[in-house]
């Protein structure tokens, strides 16, 4: 358990944003994908991937609402279906979300063309990705001795940062990401047995309101009776 060795890749950021998703763009990430990684992988390895713009660009991109009405219209014409000449974007984009495909990932199709597999992450839960926690870690070692140093001597604080980092520090890690799913995984069965309970009392409290509606309806009627029935019988 640990780093792929010899996949290490370090660039210095050119980006003023101090963000270096700005650099680590498709390019360059299928380019470490296939020069540094998959040479490196054993034999049937399972990615975890998440859903960094990068790691999720499509092979079978459908049109969106925000793409134009032309670009709908010719894939639905490249699907082989039709479409009334009379239709909105809004309609056109329900013949899409019909028949379009699952999505399928240029990453993806590289790992499997070499026999591994991708498991990916749900959106918005880094706390999932054990990797998040490894970068924090190796991130304050480097933090812990950049101290007086020239930037130029960062690269290496951060090659041996991660040399530094053991097989006991990954599988800390990573039992702390199972904590947290099992977590997650138990609130969701709360939530499941909250809802159920909700739709429940909501349908009983129906219930009692109708029986409630047709007791006062009756009432009525009866009473509506007997005045009719004193009103005959005064005559």
């Amino acid at each position: 358990m640990g780093f792929i060795p010899n996949a290490l890749l370090i660039f210095k950021s050119q980006s003023k944003s101090g963000d270096y998703h700005d650099d680590m763009n498709k390019t360059n990430f299928m380019k470490w994908l296939q020069e540094k990684l998959i040479p490196n992988l054993p034999a049937n390895s399972l990615v975890v991937m998440d859903n960094a713009p990068y790691h999720t660009v499509k092979l079978n991109k459908a049109p969106t609402l925000s793409s134009t009405k032309a670009e709908m219209q010719n894939w639905i014409i490249n699907k082989g279906l039709s479409y009334l000449p009379t239709m909105v974007k809004a309609q056109l984009y329900e013949i899409i979300k019909e028949h379009k495909e699952a999505p399928i990932y240029e990453a993806d199709q590289m790992l499997q063309a070499h026999g591994h597999r991708v498991a990916r992450l749900p959106p918005y839960h880094c706390e999932l990705n054990a990797i998040e926690f490894m970068w924090s870690l190796v991130k304050r070692r480097v933090a812990s001795k950049n101290v007086g140093q020239e930037t130029n001597n960062i690269v290496n604080l951060t090659e041996e940062a991660f040399q530094t980092i053991t097989a006991e520090d990954w599988q800390k890690q990573c039992e702390h990401v199972r904590h947290i799913e099992d977590k997650l995984c138990e609130r969701d069965r709360c939530v499941d047995a909250e809802i159920d309970r909700f739709i429940i009392e909501l349908n009983n409290e129906s219930d009692t309101e109708s029986d409630s509606s047709y007791e006062d309806s009756s009432d009525s009627d009866y009473s509506s009776l007997a005045i009719h029935m004193d009103h005959a019988y005064s005559k």
